[in-house]
């Protein structure tokens, strides 16, 4: 089985992301407060005792690196293993509502050099792939709680595009039946939850989940014919160093 290029692009993604970015870029209406302080994203935060810590988060900008490991799942898993991944992210706080905006990338190994697949029991034939690359394009949306001191914990959503490249070839013996290598897309959409912790006014680290849920994407064909199956899915811890401003 080999993965094939989605026919039909989903266009709603790009209103969400439309969306969001208008969200994102528009002023911010909170009030400020004058004592000033850091949260578990190391944004600027105001005198307050909503939490033990006796400080509240206030709108600002920040900006993450992250890094992390991700384990495909699904189709994706019987072939390839997991791999380190790497971003940027850009946040908006806008009361206890975080936005943001994520680049990443991954690259899939195959588990072996070469796989074999046999066909009722009588036909068989072997395939190679080579590395399985993704880089994730997507927007996001959270919602933050202070969890005491200067630890804030929050749950949300990203949603947006993964655009992946592969290679593969299949082989009847000696013969060459089938030789593919191509780029393809799929939405994104993934539920997220973390938590962050301040360890100065403008820097925080943090820790979060996702998990992919694969709504849209590749179809996987045999030589007898073909099923649809989820895209691209995953599930993937992620360590983030902010700056905030």
């Amino acid at each position: 089985m080999y993965p094939n290029s989605p026919k039909n692009p989903v266009r709603w993604v790009y209103s969400i992301l439309f969306v969001l970015l208008v969200i994102i870029w528009s002023p911010s209406k909170a009030q400020q407060r004058n004592t000033p302080g850091i949260n578990g994203d190391g944004d600027v935060l105001g005198g307050s005792s909503h939490n033990s810590g006796g400080y509240t988060a206030q709108d600002g900008w920040s900006v993450s690196l992250n890094g992390g490991y991700e384990s495909p799942l699904g189709d994706l898993k019987e072939i390839y293993k997991g791999a380190p991944t790497f971003g940027v992210t850009v946040r908006k706080r806008m009361g206890s509502l975080v936005y943001s905006g994520t680049i990443d990338y991954r690259q899939y190994k195959p588990k072996e050099s070469t796989f074999t697949y046999t066909e009722e029991d009588i036909y068989s034939y072997t395939a190679t792939y080579g590395n399985y690359s993704g880089i994730g394009l997507y927007g996001g949306i959270a919602y933050e709680l202070p969890l005491g001191g200067l630890v804030n914990i929050y749950g949300g959503l990203n949603g947006g595009y993964m655009i992946t490249k592969y290679e593969m070839s299949m082989q009847d013996g000696e013969n060459v039946i089938l030789s593919q290598s191509a780029s393809t897309s799929a939405v994104y959409i993934g539920p997220k939850a973390g938590f962050s912790f301040a360890v100065s006014n403008n820097v925080s680290i943090g820790l979060e989940a996702r998990y992919s849920l694969g709504i849209v994407g590749a179809n996987y064909n045999s030589r007898e014919g073909g099923s649809t199956t989820p895209g691209f899915n995953s599930y993937a811890g992620n360590l983030f160093l902010t700056y905030s401003f």
